[in-house]
């Protein structure tokens, strides 16, 4: 904006406003006088500049930024906890009851306890925050010696560990509020509602789904996966507890709401391989599932922001021509056929089988 006011501008216009008659050469009165205006001139402009680009959501960045979007009751998704089930038992391989609040070690992490689930599971929560929290599953130990423990460990993720939501992610949302109409319980309202639960990763909404009145919300974890009875259930708690209707939730009253998880339609896929030398057969094939992997979790994040998903034959050959040492792929089907298929507008693609010549 002031790009053109530098102290060599700022100093020729100056002078430029001095009767020519007087001295105005380098090392005169004037211009030592002038020099010295002119270089804080252009610091001003400078930090001018600057205050610019904090004002405005297009270059704000920071809290500066939080502060434009908090404008619009939009907040920066702040970091998550990665949540997982731990299974504890004693000597004699039984179930065994830990206490809410006990810390355990695992890799570099530590975990606390902080619901019972079943007769010897709990929820273990990460107290790193982060998806760094995602990275360890396995033996856990006591940090404090617990009488009648004998094992520990923590296996499937319920809450998936997320970072602190970026810049980007949320100027986009930002500019994204502009282009929509959240209001007193429309699809976007419920939208914007279900999107600032750190647990959930996706929704779609389904207006008199079950009848004039209803509401059927479905949902992904913000792992990109079915979710877990808990989430539903913190859902449902949030957006319409009991008795239903009676708006003591964030829907309006007069809503019936219905919180499910979304389906998984199983994906098979079948394919022939070309392999290069040197390469051990069951690596590539490990990793071309991954790579498959990799492609439906894509999918997935596309979830909610799509009437329905396409599972396409052409995305996988190439995500499996881009496993290393693969030469050449032939022969791929998905369920036993060689066409693409179209998900159910509540489904999310789930590998079944791959199966490599």
């Amino acid at each position: 904006m002031f790009e053109n006011m530098t102290y060599e501008e700022l100093l020729k216009s100056k002078l430029a406003l001095v009767d020519d008659s007087l001295d105005k050469r380098e090392g005169s009165i004037i211009y030592d006088t002038l020099a010295p205006n002119s270089a804080e001139s252009s610091r001003l402009y400078a930090d001018m500049d600057i205050f610019a680009d904090r004002m405005f959501a297009d270059t704000a960045i920071g809290d500066d930024l939080e502060r434009r979007t908090a404008e619009r009751n939009i907040k920066r998704n702040s970091s998550v906890n990665a949540v997982f089930k731990g299974y504890f038992y004693d000597t004699d391989g039984n179930a065994f009851d830990i206490s809410i609040g006990d810390r355990f070690q695992g890799g570099t992490m530590n975990y606390n306890a902080v619901k019972k689930l079943d007769k010897g599971v709990f929820s273990m929560q990460c107290e790193t925050p982060g998806s760094e929290g995602n990275s360890y599953t396995g033996k856990i130990i006591p940090v404090e010696y617990i009488d009648g423990l004998a094992t520990a460990e923590i296996s499937e993720i319920i809450t998936y560990g997320e970072d602190a939501e970026d810049d980007n992610s949320l100027r986009k949302r930002y500019f994204n509020s502009f282009d929509t109409n959240s209001f007193g319980g429309n699809i976007d309202d419920y939208k914007n509602i279900v999107s600032q639960i750190d647990s959930v990763g996706g929704c779609k909404v389904f207006p008199v789904y079950y009848g004039a009145g209803t509401v059927r919300l479905v949902l992904i974890n913000n792992g990109y996966e079915i979710p877990d009875d808990d989430i539903i259930n913190e859902v449902q708690e949030l957006i319409d507890p009991k008795p239903k209707g009676s708006g003591y939730g964030k829907a309006p009253i007069g809503h019936d709401v219905y919180v499910e998880a979304a389906k998984g339609k199983t994906i098979n896929v079948s394919a022939s391989l070309t392999i290069s030398d040197g390469y051990d057969k069951d690596t590539v094939f490990q990793n071309a599932i991954e790579s498959i992997k990799d492609y439906f979790l894509q999918l997935a994040k596309e979830w909610g922001q799509s009437d329905s998903l396409t599972v396409r034959i052409s995305r996988i050959e190439m995500k499996i021509l881009d496993t290393d040492g693969v030469i050449d792929v032939e022969n791929v089907s998905i369920n036993s056929a060689k066409e693409n298929i179209v998900l159910d507008s509540d489904c999310i693609p789930i590998l079944g089988t791959a199966v490599f010549e």
